[in-house]
C-alpha cells in the first residue's frame, strides 16, 4: 500500500507540469489559429495589401516595418499542414502531461516521442527558412524537460523499491 508521501508529487515536478499544460494548450490553439490563416497571409502578402496594413506602423521605423515583413514572408512560406502536425502532436504532448500529472510513466513516454517528433517536424518545415536556426535552443529546452522528467520517474521508481517501515 502507498503512503501518502509516496504519492505527493515534488513542487518542482508539479511547476514543470503546469507549464508543459499550458505550453501545449497555448500551441494547440496557435496551431489551429496559424492552420486557418497562414493562406490568407499569403494572398494579403501577394496582392500588397499587408503593406497597406503595415502603413501605420511606419513610424516606428523601417527596421521593424522591415522585420514585420520579413517574418510574414517566413510564416507563409511554411506549408499549412506543418500546423496539422504540430497540433496532433501538441494534443499527444498534452495527453502525456495529463497522465504525467496522475503519475503514469506512459505519460513521460507520449510526452517524450511527442517533443521529439515536434524537433523533427521544425527541422523539416521551419528551421530550413530561419536564418539563424534556433534548433539548437529547442534542442535544449525539450532535453532539459524531457530529463527532468526523467529524474523525476526514476527518483519514484526508487522510491517504491524502498522496503516499507513495518508500523
Amino acid at each position: 500500500m502507498e503512503t501518502s508521501e509516496q504519492k505527493k508529487r515534488p513542487t518542482g515536478m508539479t511547476i514543470l507540469l503546469v507549464l508543459s499544460f499550458i505550453n501545449a494548450c497555448w500551441n494547440i490553439f496557435r496551431s489551429v489559429v496559424m492552420y486557418v490563416t497562414t493562406p490568407r497571409l499569403a494572398e494579403m502578402l501577394d496582392s500588397g495589401a499587408f503593406e497597406e496594413m503595415m502603413q501605420p506602423f511606419s513610424a516606428m521605423g523601417e527596421d521593424f516595418t522591415k522585420s514585420m515583413n520579413d517574418t510574414i514572408n517566413v510564416l507563409t512560406q511554411i506549408n499549412p499542414n506543418y500546423y496539422l502536425i504540430l497540433l496532433a502532436l501538441f494534443v499527444v504532448s498534452l495527453m502525456g502531461v495529463r497522465r504525467m500529472f496522475k503519475n503514469d510513466k506512459r505519460g513521460f513516454h507520449l510526452y517524450s516521442i511527442s517533443q521529439i517528433c515536434m524537433l523533427i517536424a521544425h527541422s523539416v518545415y521551419v528551421y530550413p527558412l530561419q536564418k539563424p536556426s534556433p534548433f539548437t535552443s529547442d534542442l535544449l529546452l525539450t532535453a532539459v524537460f524531457i530529463f527532468l522528467y526523467y529524474l523525476y520517474f526514476k527518483r519514484m521508481e526508487l522510491a517504491n523499491d524502498l522496503p516499507q517501515n513495518p508500523e
